[in-house]
């Protein structure tokens, strides 16, 4: 038989609750028990305080206790006080009428002479310093002329006091019947309770596993299962998001593919047709779109490997001035062919180091001037600025004219994003430059932020973390 999550914890709570049951049962019963013979005891020892006062009456200085000697019924009228009433008989014999009726009369009271001797002659005496016996003393002029001693009950007895302990007895096993029962319900329901947030889950994923990305669960209060619904409400939305996204990337790389073969197509077509011949223009046409779809495969390749993280090393000590020096000289020549004049604001004699990937931060730094070249105005300008402080290294990259709308500044690392008319792909881009620079920089631990720039066109802020070298 398959044990659920709702047997185990259902007979988990039942049982706790019977265990419970059981020893209050148990122990209330000791107590109440104990607590009501320490009750008639002590009610015992108040009467006998009174049957002393009393007997001291029956004492005198010269013959002591001899009065209750020869007249022990005297002594018998006294106990009456207490219960302890000899049953009524004929009398025996005068000679052995103290000691038979002493065995039935005092087998638990015993009068008991100042210096402790019994009064009464008494078979058991060794019993009265036994722990059960106390003492009540008897005085006279606040001088003890005696003592009653009384034997304590270790059960209860007598009709009232046990019909009394019986019937609240039978109302406590009765009381215990009822909680038992009402245990058993709150366990069930309870249980149910619980377990409902794990139904909704285990429905939940069942949808997600047919593809259903629309799944939302109800939740509930604070706690722990609640928190869990709130992680698979989140779980469910990002897959809804990374199967849109997913399926927005295969449509816009079947796209960007489509454009550069839908043209190689049509001009070969053409030249086979005779419409065009194979004049040096035409196969430099097509050679452009050959090498299109070159840079849009190398990019979707270099974007795979910075998503894995394989071709990234952060281990090694780089100099990210000496980095930028190297970039910016060998893009001097192509920035001078459309007039844009480059800036730097920083001291390209001062060293600035982290640990590294040389040659994936090459690449960041060479993708935003590229990116910078493509889409700034002929007389435009660039600026570049590398500052240091005690946590992080700050590369600023900032380009004129055009700029970016607002609204587009949060998509530019999304891949194969484009801005429309001025940042097209006319220019030539394929659209996944920035988001190779995103994962470079999210690989080394930094923050990648694109602003609009006070030279009119796009800023480019990288905070990269110093760690130790």
């Amino acid at each position: 038989m398959r044990l659920t999550i709702f047997h185990k914890l259902f007979v988990s709570l039942l049982l706790t609750s019977m265990i419970m049951v059981l020893g209050m049962a148990l122990l209330i019963n000791h107590s109440f028990q104990s607590g009501l013979q320490t009750y008639l005891n002590q009610r015992e020892v108040e009467k006998l305080k009174v049957v002393a006062l009393q007997v001291s009456q029956y004492y005198s200085a010269q013959n002591g206790w001899q009065m209750l000697k020869e007249q022990p019924h005297l002594w018998e009228n006294l106990l009456t006080h207490i219960g302890e009433q000899a049953p009524q008989r004929r009398r025996p014999r005068a000679e052995h009428f103290q000691s038979r009726r002493s065995m039935q009369l005092h087998q638990r009271i015993h009068l008991l002479n100042a210096q402790g001797q019994p009064v009464f002659n008494y078979s058991n005496r060794h019993i009265y310093s036994d722990a059960n016996f106390i003492k009540v003393p008897i005085t006279d002029n606040d001088n003890t002329i005696g003592w009653i001693s009384f034997r304590q009950k270790q059960a209860i007895t007598g009709a009232l006091a046990e019909s009394f302990f019986k019937q609240q007895l039978n109302n406590f096993y009765l009381i215990a019947a009822w909680v038992a029962l009402f245990s058993f319900i709150v366990a069930g329901l309870l249980v149910r309770h619980f377990l409902q947030p794990l139904k909704s889950l285990h429905a939940g994923a069942k949808a997600l596993q047919q593809g259903d990305y629309q799944q939302q669960i109800a939740v509930r209060g604070n706690d722990e299962l609640a928190e869990l619904s709130q992680t698979f409400n989140s779980l469910t939305r990002t897959l809804k998001q990374q199967k849109e996204s997913r399926e927005q990337w295969l449509a816009d790389i079947s796209h960007e593919l489509r454009t550069p073969i839908a043209v190689l197509l049509s001009e070969i077509e053409a030249m086979e047709d005779g419409i065009r011949q194979p004049e040096p223009k035409y196969i430099s046409s097509l050679h452009n779109q050959v090498m299109t779809l070159r840079h849009l495969v190398d990019d979707l390749y270099q974007l795979s490997l910075s998503d894995s993280g394989v071709n990234i090393d952060r281990s090694e000590k780089v100099d990210l001035t000496q980095l930028l020096e190297m970039v910016a000289n060998q893009s001097e020549a192509r920035l001078a062919e459309k007039n844009i004049h480059l800036k730097r604001l920083y001291d390209s004699s001062k060293a600035v180091m982290l640990k590294g990937d040389g040659k994936s931060l090459t690449q960041l730094i060479a993708n935003i001037f590229e990116n910078s070249y493509r889409y700034t105005d002929p007389g435009g300008s660039m600026q570049i600025s590398l500052q240091q402080s005690n946590k992080n290294i700050e590369l600023i990259i900032e380009d004129s004219a055009p700029g970016v709308p607002q609204e587009s500044l949060p998509k530019l690392f999304e891949r194969l994003y484009r801005v429309d008319k001025s940042r097209s792909r006319a220019n030539g881009g394929s659209g996944l430059g920035l988001s190779i620079c995103e994962n470079i920089v999210n690989a080394h631990g930094g923050k990648i932020v694109a602003e609009h720039s006070p030279l009119g066109g796009l800023k480019i802020s990288i905070s990269l973390p110093i760690k130790d070298i």
